[in-house]
């Protein structure tokens, strides 16, 4: 099977290189690298950010290609700025896949949709009959929900988008819930959870010392790889560390475009820790790579997460996928990942009470916090690797149907639904 897996925002090369990638390159870079592995062809389509990146197609891996199209200026941009461009992204994509049309498309991300649509029904061949699935990492809907920002276009193009497309993708039954309630029936949407490389994040291995103040023997060491915006819960984590005198914390920043230096949001948590007496056991670093990632997450005892809203769950696998157990916030895809009281404890809010309590109870009790390790490697290895969720994915693919003309269902058309990009 020929595959598009169209990324607009989304370049897997980074990740494919070990580099610290966001999660929806690492996505696009693992489920690419499996499905080439089960035989099929895939090509990612990937907006211009950098003018130095290649014309034509790279080859990331046997069987997997990049193509970066012309949308915008080559630099990377907000959300809000790429959204601006989609238009031009699909027009881009529309010629590319006139020249090698796909079985199937596959959109990562809202725009990435939008620009899937547009290009179908801009190409100058007849595309009807070539399927489109559609993964939502996270729907503002959900967002909403958790107390986050509200973005009414967006919110808008996300039905819209999920009741066009053949199939839609999710990464939690809180997804597919959310949609159910926007009227997207639930047979027309499969979850399909965030994965894990269980051969490179394992129990077997060394562990990094760098990152930490005192000996493993001193304190107990918590561990914490999250945004440092305050949706991140790092704050909330600072302050139960004033309930831990036991405990030392290393938040490691998800931040794509700034060191800790210079990250805003870094110098707020270290003047937060300052002012909370515990700028001594919490400590900050940037994005780590890849390859380093594992040594970090063995070096501690518990993986903890405060976090409003997760929507992916990949940072905590890989805490799994070592042998941690997991103190975190029930919130989006984390349920799915953690078995309350079987791999870990899962909390209601994610309130410093509530994290010092949990923690406390897991450090407390040698023998329960061994046994969520040991779940948490097998949970990891047996229901989160690649391999499966390349599998459940292509099943989607075999299973999607071409959709109805535009025209004749009444929906809204292609120029519509990109024109709510630019707002």
């Amino acid at each position: 099977m020929k595959i598009a897996m169209i990324a607009e925002h989304a370049n897997p090369l980074p990740a494919h290189r070990g580099e610290a990638a966001c999660p929806a390159s690492l996505h696009v870079c693992a489920l690419s690298r499996q499905l080439a592995k089960r035989g099929h062809r895939v090509t990612v389509y990937a907006r211009r950010s950098d003018p130095d990146q290649p014309d034509g197609r790279t080859r990331m891996a046997r069987g997997v290609s990049v193509a970066y199209l012309d949308a915008g200026p080559a630099r990377p941009m907000g959300a809000d700025q790429q959204a601006e461009h989609t238009g031009a992204f699909g027009t881009a994509l529309a010629s590319v896949l006139d020249e090698d049309a796909p079985d199937v498309l596959h959109a990562i991300g809202w725009t990435s949709g939008l620009a899937a649509l547009h290009a179908q029904a801009h190409s100058e061949r007849d595309q009807s009959a070539t399927p489109i699935v559609q993964t939502f990492h996270s729907l503002n809907a959900s967002e909403q929900r958790s107390g986050l920002v509200h973005r009414p276009e967006r919110a808008r193009m996300e039905t819209i988008l999920a009741s066009r497309v053949d199939h839609v993708l999710v990464n939690s039954t809180d997804q597919q819930g959310e949609l159910a309630r926007l009227g997207v029936p639930r047979h027309h949407v499969s979850v399909v959870p965030f994965g894990v490389d269980p051969d490179h994040f394992t129990v077997e291995g060394s562990a990094s010392t760098e990152h930490w103040g005192f000996r493993r023997e001193e304190r107990a060491r918590l561990v914490s790889v999250t945004s440092l915006t305050e949706a991140g819960g790092a704050d909330r984590l600072v302050e139960a560390m004033t309930r831990l005198p036991e405990a030392e914390l290393l938040l490691v920043s998800t931040s794509e475009d700034l060191g800790v230096a210079l990250d805003e949001n870094a110098r707020r948590i270290e003047l937060l820790a300052k002012e909370a007496g515990v700028d001594d056991r919490v400590h900050l670093t940037g994005p780590v790579e890849r390859k380093e990632l594992p040594r970090l997450l063995r070096s501690a005892d518990v993986y903890v997460s405060a976090a409003s809203y997760e929507p992916y769950g990949g940072a905590v696998l890989e805490a799994m996928a070592c042998g941690l157990p997991v103190v975190a916030t029930a919130t989006g895809a984390t349920p799915g990942a953690v078995l309350h009281r079987t791999s870990g404890v899962l909390m209601r809010f994610g309130r410093p009470d509530e994290v010092a309590r949990a923690v406390r109870a897991v450090l407390g009790t040698p023998t329960m916090s061994t046994a969520y390790g040991i779940a948490a490697v097998d949970r990891a290895r047996s229901r989160f690797t690649w391999q499966r969720i390349a599998v459940e994915t292509e099943l989607v693919y075999e299973r999607s149907r071409p959709q109805q003309s535009d025209d004749e269902d009444g929906h809204v058309s292609d120029d519509l639904l990109l024109s709510g990009t630019s707002h």
